[in-house]
């Protein structure tokens, strides 16, 4: 039985060691890229981890205006989860993420001051919402059938082993 379990257990690693290697190389170096790894739970089972909003950076959140606005970028983006903005500007919070962002990203404005430039920046993800990354979601994917086709292999090696 202790084959058994450490079979399953190997599998399960070396899947979730591909998928967070993959996932890494599709974000760009950050607090999201540092966080995310993987987590024996138990002799059968294994955890991938990260920073709480690694999900709505995977998945997307939808914008909280209706798609006939009248702005100039008039693209809402659709989470492909369900995540959606809602309530009150407030609630998007996140003043310091963005004053990093801005730094990180050279953003500055003759006509705007930072706080003025943070609040617009704030306001627009909260209209247009997050577009969907897949960072997590495709290498999961990609690495799905890997991990059933091991899975039957296996199987396989169990019933020769029984057979025989």
């Amino acid at each position: 039985m202790r084959f058994l379990t450490d079979k399953i257990q190997e599998i399960l690693v070396q899947a979730a060691n591909n998928i967070v290697s993959k996932a890494k190389d599709n974000l760009d170096d950050g607090n999201l890229k540092n966080s995310l790894k993987y987590n024996n739970t138990s002799s059968t089972s294994v955890d991938i981890i990260m920073n709480e909003y690694g999900i709505f950076k995977d998945k997307g959140v939808t914008g909280a205006n209706r798609s006939d606005f009248k702005g100039k970028r008039k693209q809402i983006n659709k989470s492909t989860a369900g995540f959606k903005f809602s309530g009150a500007k407030k609630a998007i919070g996140g003043s310091k993420a963005i004053d990093k962002f801005i730094k990180r990203k050279g953003i500055s404005s003759k006509l705007y001051d930072k706080d003025t430039l943070n609040f617009l920046i704030r306001r627009s993800v909260y209209q247009h919402g997050i577009k969907p990354t897949m960072f997590l979601t495709k290498p999961f994917e990609t690495y799905r059938e890997d991990i059933i086709e091991e899975f039957h292999r296996l199987h396989e090696e169990i019933k020769k082993d029984i057979d025989g």
